[in-house]
């Protein structure tokens, strides 16, 4: 299957970009210009690349490539002072445009279009609601052109796995206990995330992929454990496996404004399409510290 990836150059889409070009499948990266490849382990030659900066680079690549699918995990969080203006460009104009270059391709067989999306509602974040709008474009022009688009929406819960950045929570916990921080402030950890480790995500997409003719023209899809977890209880099993010293201040922080108090998948669809995840949050959270920190 021809892929088109956006993303390739992040913690998500190089690990799924190896994992495609692994099973056999043509992969196609679209990546900005100034993208590293570093987390592509020196295979980088072994995909299409494209480094584009222009609307117009973006349509050609589309079109020069012909993808059966397009998978969308290129995004901005919010998270290193981007404006609401960044995240507007990066979660809904590249989308919308990589959308119109799929139409313009879609001659012949319908393409089947997957987003990243959150499983956040929109009043938590900017991030949120430029992932729900994004959706929203995508299942409107998908529902026109049926024939043309399908339109399936991945509702992601909290990944985590080694190697992810420092900016979440998760891997912000486990750098902090790991170090043997001396105090680390928090809130009271009484709201819920479901946490999904990064392989069970892989092959969620490859189930997708592969059982894309089952779904409708537009979709959404809980993606996540199924199991939610209390954040103090996700603090006090990484700080039990790295037998951290770190001094865990629970209440030292306030819920941040519109927090989401509790998050869970339900991943009945996912498992009528033959998919399980395979990690346990301990499974998960003990292969990521082995990872990151060695033995």
């Amino acid at each position: 299957m021809k892929i088109l990836l956006t993303g390739g150059s992040g913690f998500l889409g190089s690990a799924l970009a190896l994992r495609l070009l692994d099973a056999g499948h043509d992969v196609a990266l679209l990546l900005r210009p100034q993208s590293s490849v570093q987390r592509l382990r020196g295979k980088d030659q072994l995909f299409s690349v494209a480094r584009v900066s222009t609307d117009a680079e973006i349509l050609d690549f589309v079109a020069l490539t012909a993808p059966d699918a397009v998978i969308h995990t290129a995004c901005s969080y919010g998270r290193d002072l981007e404006t609401p203006l960044d995240l507007l460009d990066a979660n809904l104009r590249l989308g919308m445009l990589l959308l119109l270059g799929v139409q313009k391709a879609a001659s012949r067989q319908r393409i089947t279009f997957i987003h990243t999306g959150s499983a956040l509602v929109p009043s938590v974040s900017f991030y949120a609601l430029s992932k729900r709008q994004f959706a929203q474009w995508g299942r409107s022009l998908a529902l026109h052109a049926p024939e043309r688009l399908q339109f399936i929406n991945m509702n992601l819960q909290h990944m985590y796995g080694p190697g992810d950045s420092r900016s979440k929570f998760s891997t912000l916990v486990m750098h902090a206990c790991h170090a043997n921080q001396p105090v680390l402030e928090l809130t009271p950890g009484d709201q819920t995330r479901d946490f999904i480790y990064l392989n069970d995500v892989l092959s969620a997409f490859e189930v997708l992929l592969a059982q894309a003719h089952r779904l409708q023209t537009y979709d959404e899809i809980d993606v996540g454990s199924g199991h939610a977890t209390k954040l103090r209880s996700f603090v006090e099993t990484v700080h039990a496996l790295t037998r951290s010293t770190t001094q865990l201040k629970f209440g030292a922080l306030p819920y941040r404004p519109n927090e989401a108090m509790h998050c869970q998948a339900d991943i009945s669809r996912m498992s009528g399409l033959g998919w399980a995840p395979a990690f346990d949050l301990n499974k998960g959270l003990m292969k990521t510290i082995e990872e990151d920190f060695g033995p």
